[in-house]
């Protein structure tokens, strides 16, 4: 990856950092996946910044939804959601509909200023692959919520073939459809947010920025 795509990829983390504001529409959020598929499942994030000479991965503090369901059985969870968002004018975390009346997990303090409860740092592969949600007994991982958003719900340019690969993506990711919503937008888009703004307010998408400012 040479200089002029580490820039491209820096004005994408600037992207997420300016463009993704608390009151960021549904039909940007769709489109803007697109953004977070090619810089976190792609790998263009993590080339990047191996590129600029970077250790390692890049790291990114967001809220740890196993650890905050660790002490629950998955079958009483009827779904629940990362989050950790500002999104509406409010700071939502960790949506959870549930059978009986157990208390979750100890969820640990906010790591950042302005951050949620249950928060740790990721390595940006395990933040990739980490869970975003739960529903009915199935898990799914921020990894495949950025490809159910950016290939189903805003992938109109996919092929038929492309949309046939998606099946099994498609109905584990219904399970979360229309569970829980904020402010009439879907949680599954909420938790696109969440994945945006977590990665755009990071300490090292700004490293990454102010170094592509430099070259």
């Amino acid at each position: 990856m040479n200089s002029e795509q580490i820039k491209y990829i820096a004005e994408d983390l600037e992207y997420l950092r300016d463009g993704w504001s608390p009151d960021i529409n549904e039909p940007d959020i769709r489109r803007g996946s697109a953004v977070l598929r090619r810089l976190l499942v792609e790998f263009a994030y993590t080339q990047a910044w191996k590129a600029a000479g970077f250790e390692k991965q890049p790291k990114v503090i967001a809220v740890d939804l196993d650890s905050i369901l660790g002490c629950v059985d998955d079958s009483d969870i009827i779904c629940s959601l990362a989050w950790g968002a500002e999104f509406r004018g409010l700071y939502m975390s960790t949506p959870c509909v549930n059978r009986g009346s157990f208390a979750l997990g100890s969820a640990s303090p906010p790591m950042r200023k302005k951050g949620f409860p249950g928060e740790r740092e990721f390595y940006l592969n395990e933040f990739v692959e980490s869970t975003s949600g739960l529903a009915s007994g199935t898990k799914v991982n921020r990894r495949e919520v950025i490809k159910y958003v950016a290939n189903v719900k805003g992938g109109v340019h996919l092929s038929s073939k492309r949309r046939t690969d998606e099946k099994a993506l498609i109905k584990k990711l219904e399970k979360f459809e229309q569970k829980i919503s904020a402010h009439t937008t879907d949680g599954i888009l909420v938790e696109i947010v969440s994945i945006a703004q977590a990665i755009g307010m990071s300490e090292d998408a700004h490293q990454l920025i102010e170094y592509a400012n430099r070259i």
